[in-house]
């Protein structure tokens, strides 16, 4: 096969075994939670830009965030007609707790993987995810959901 057709193999069976797994957040909460975290966007608009939303798909994803408690909207000190988003402490859980499910259902995945080829898959992955946001003008290592 192909590179490209094993990264969106890889991708699909990546999705669906988390679909399957869902916790309680969905990928794009956690992408937005994500984002705002690391700081990387702070505005509705740059979150929906961000994750190629709709402003207004991402306009509804906060309100459910908001309504949840995990999200705080605050007037922009820059723009009084905008608003900032953050993460309220209820957020911050969630999103540590959701990223601790993820790391134990990848690292479970690969239990009997010798070391040294997870640490070469690592090594790669992050190089792509490099690569990508590069070339896409996002986010550097370190920074990307």
């Amino acid at each position: 096969m192909q590179l490209s057709e094993e990264l969106a193999r890889t991708f699909a069976a990546m999705g669906r075994f988390l679909r399957e797994r869902e916790g309680d957040l969905s990928r794009t909460d956690f992408a937005v939670l994500i984002r705002l975290a690391g700081q990387q966007c702070t505005r509705s608009r740059d979150l929906a830009h961000a994750e190629g939303l709709d402003p207004s798909t991402m306009s509804r994803r906060l309100s459910s965030l908001a309504e949840r408690g995990l999200i705080e909207r605050h007037p922009d000190p820059a723009d009084r007609r905008a608003q900032v988003l953050s993460l309220t402490e209820t957020g911050r859980r969630a999103l540590a707790q959701e990223r601790d499910r993820r790391v134990d259902l990848v690292t479970d995945t690969l239990a009997d993987w010798p070391e040294q080829d997870k640490a070469q898959l690592a090594d790669l992955l992050g190089r792509l995810a490099d690569s990508l946001e590069a070339d896409r003008g996002g986010p550097t290592a370190g920074q990307s959901p």
